[in-house]
């Protein structure tokens, strides 16, 4: 299953309304066709103002408008604020950036420090043993070299290898939970049909994780080509809402498990904070919990 192949969180976008566009094209798409206007250049002044156009038909025009517009206001004041997030966030990463790299330039300059002064002391070790007939050049040389370069151990190379893998294998998984289990199935026949809901047919390779339950549906592990084919199906994994066949269906990002334990502590903030204030829409941006009033 070949596909051509797209990371923000699918839940930073939740503030982003889509009807938005669609109420616009068909408030623009109204008046063109009431106008008689073939296209945007046949927009004036001048033709609005031409004979035949009643006043009537202008005011509803103009009414239609602005009950779209109002009706979206929040939706525009959500996106103002998600943006400036993004803005401030670029920046503090710009500032991580510039931090890390005066760290290697600090760290190469130790470094280098480090071997002019186990060169020096080389060399002092070695005049010195040829000069009492200690021992050889060699012996001395091994010596020095052995005392003075710090070990690095083999479980520890082994844990930060790990760690790194582990986390450029998370960024091409999601996790789905919801999807029925059953003894003898079609699993990527299951995930195929899922795909379908949210118009995606990536390249997968997919796998039920834990063990098999009768009360309870195994989630299931889906490994994708990139980050960007994860980034586009968590961006549609909520249309699956409006399915009759997925409606119960979650696709949420492969998270370790500190990120996991993060998550659920939003989760659990944000389910408080919206009992507490049943007026107000809450979401999670950004690593934070946020709101905006209901429409």
């Amino acid at each position: 299953m070949e596909d051509s192949v797209s990371d923000i969180s699918v839940g930073d976008l939740d503030i982003l309304n889509l009807d938005v566009g669609t109420d616009m094209n068909s408030w623009i798409g109204n008046l063109r066709t009431v106008m008689k206007f073939k296209s945007h250049q046949d927009v004036t002044v001048e033709k609005l103002s031409k004979p035949g156009i009643s006043k009537d038909t202008l005011a509803k025009i103009l009414f239609e408008g602005y009950q779209m517009v109002y009706s979206h206001r929040n939706t525009f004041e959500s996106s103002r604020v998600g943006v400036e997030k993004l803005k401030s966030e670029l920046i503090a990463a710009q500032r991580s950036v510039v931090r890390l790299q005066q760290q290697l330039l600090d760290f190469q300059e130790k470094l280098l420090n480090t071997q002019t002064e186990q060169l020096q002391g080389m060399s002092t070790v070695v005049d010195t043993a040829v000069d009492k007939g200690f021992r050889s050049y060699s012996q001395a040389l091994s010596r020095t070299i052995k005392d003075s370069v710090p070990v690095l151990s083999e479980k520890t190379l082994k844990k930060v290898v790990q760690e790194a893998v582990t986390d450029d294998d998370r960024s091409r998984n999601v996790i789905v939970f919801g999807l029925a289990d059953d003894a003898s199935e079609d699993l990527d026949g299951k995930i195929s049909d899922l795909f379908d809901d949210i118009e995606e047919k990536p390249s997968f390779e997919a796998v039920r994780i834990g063990e098999q339950s009768e009360e309870t549906n195994r989630p299931v592990k889906i490994r994708l080509r990139n980050s960007d084919n994860v980034h586009r199906i968590l961006q549609k994994a909520k249309n699956l809402r409006k399915t009759s066949k997925h409606r119960t269906v979650y696709i949420q990002p492969d998270r370790s498990p500190e990120e996991r334990a993060k998550h659920r502590e939003l989760v659990a903030e944000m389910r408080r904070r919206a009992s507490e204030d049943p007026d107000s829409y809450f979401f999670i941006f950004s690593g934070e919990v946020c709101h905006r009033d209901k429409a």
